[in-house]
């Protein structure tokens, strides 16, 4: 029995690299955003004496999550691919940048005798 090979369709190559640029995007961007917001996030609650070393470090976590659903929505929800990678390279740009830059918490009297 001879086999038609007329009818089928080979795999839309452009299709499939959007969608796995996609799931890229908000899976590993996703995480590399979440990632440098919770240290900027620690970062500035500490340094601007809003909250202990160890209340920071707490309260990033449910900060981190609601960023990681949201960079998720926003990824599925924008139209243009290049749009979503530039807005993720610029996000992480910005959180690394006031992570790496900024000065650290002052030093208190008690880390100062260790």
């Amino acid at each position: 029995m001879p086999v038609v090979a007329d009818r089928q369709k080979a795999w839309n190559t452009p299709y499939v690299w959007l969608i796995v640029s996609r799931t890229t995007a908000s899976v590993l961007g996703g995480y590399v955003v979440t990632y440098w917001t919770g240290a900027a996030v620690a970062k500035m609650a500490v340094m601007w004496n809003l909250l202990s070393r160890a209340n920071a470090g707490t309260i990033t976590g449910p900060i981190q999550l609601v960023v990681y659903v949201a960079i998720i929505l926003g990824v599925c929800a924008t139209a243009s691919q290049k749009k979503v990678w530039v807005v993720l390279a610029v996000l992480t740009a910005l959180l690394v940048g006031v992570t790496t830059l900024t000065p650290g918490p002052p030093v208190t009297a008690s880390a100062a005798a260790r």
